[in-house]
């Protein structure tokens, strides 16, 4: 495949520009935390976490648009429209208040109305598609909630290694107003955010650049034609390597030089979690060669997806570069596996 000089331009833009706003969030997570200072006194009310919420909220919402778009009105007819808008604006203060329980709480009672709906309008044909979008990209996208750990937080232990970080924002408040929720470390991700956005956005960043360029001079063997053309196996094999690069940046900011100047807890040699320098590693290979297949396999998905519906891209919000999902296709994927990495293994 020849390198288009004008989609390599295009594609570069709007990836500075990505690249700027997924900087900006991760920098959010570091430089406005609302950290206890050392009078013990909680500081502000607005968190990075809390701007980031409302930020990935709004992507859910243009991302449960998009696919409802794309789908059609035929598959999913008007009546259904209130409750997938319901969906989409609720998924995230379901998540800030109640945890990815919420989420999954949330998502149930939005399919049981929607069978409801069906049952109202005899279109039981409508469900297998309402219930593919609760999952994709519904719940897909709100594993970056988690990653942003933007439940609110109760734990008030001062002999807890992360005592210091815990914030006191707006979510905190509400929390309160609310009664005590959940503190399990499900919903919980402090210090740990900044790095874990870093992740995703770092492994699925290097590895759709480099599957472009790699695939673009030196891809001759096709990987799935029949979904998307373009993609060749060269460059699939170029996209790990990338991955593998976006994890090791990560490993340098974070747990080698320590960029941001506030020793270790930001990194993965947080004495709270207590991992070995052998585990720390198995960690940062994990996320990079399997973050670099469930990108690779999130864009697949995206153009199947597309393919079926025969659309060209979900939107035109980012003009020639398509939309939410266009551009979030492997970010989606990524974040599932470095959210279960965060949950289950570390």
């Amino acid at each position: 495949m020849a390198l288009n000089k004008k989609s390599l331009l295009n594609r570069v833009l709007v990836g500075i520009v990505i690249f700027i706003i997924m900087i900006g969030m991760i920098l959010l997570n570091v430089f406005l935390p609302n950290y206890v200072k050392d009078n013990g006194k909680w500081e502000g009310f607005i968190s990075g976490r809390a701007i980031n919420s409302f930020l990935i909220g709004a992507l859910i919402l243009l991302s449960v648009i998009e696919m409802r778009r794309a789908l059609g009105r035929d598959r999913i007819p008007d009546c259904f429209s209130w409750l997938l808008w319901l969906y989409g604006v609720g998924l995230m203060p379901a998540y800030v208040l109640f945890g990815f329980v919420g989420i999954l709480f949330f998502s149930l009672i939005v399919f049981i109305a929607s069978v409801v709906t069906a049952l109202v309008h005899n279109r039981a044909d409508s469900l297998i598609y309402i219930a593919f979008m609760l999952v994709y990209p519904g719940l897909f996208m709100s594993t970056l909630l988690y990653l942003n750990r933007s439940a609110a937080t109760n734990i008030y232990a001062e002999n807890s290694d992360m005592y210091p970080y815990l914030e006191n924002d707006i979510w905190v408040y509400i929390n309160k107003i609310l009664g005590e929720l959940s503190t399990a470390r499900q919903t919980n991700l402090l210090p740990l955010n900044a790095i874990a956005l870093s992740f995703v956005f770092a492994v699925s960043t290097f590895t759709d650049m480099f599957a472009y360029f790699v695939g673009s001079l030196f891809g001759k063997r096709k990987l799935c034609p029949e979904i998307s053309p373009h993609k060749t196996l060269e460059g699939a094999i170029g996209g790990l390597f990338g991955g593998m690069l976006g994890s090791f940046v990560v490993y340098v900011v974070f747990d080698w030089t320590h960029f941001f100047g506030y020793g270790t807890q930001f990194g993965l040699t947080f004495s709270g979690l207590g991992l070995s320098t052998l585990n720390t590693v198995l960690t940062y290979v994990i996320i990079g060669l399997f973050g670099s297949v469930a990108t690779q396999i999130g864009d697949l998905v995206a153009s199947m997806v597309k393919r079926y519906c025969g659309i060209k891209d979900y939107s035109r919000l980012l003009g020639e570069h398509g939309g939410i999902i266009d551009r979030f296709d492997g970010i989606m994927f990524n974040s599932v596996l470095v959210s279960f990495v965060f949950m289950f293994i570390l």
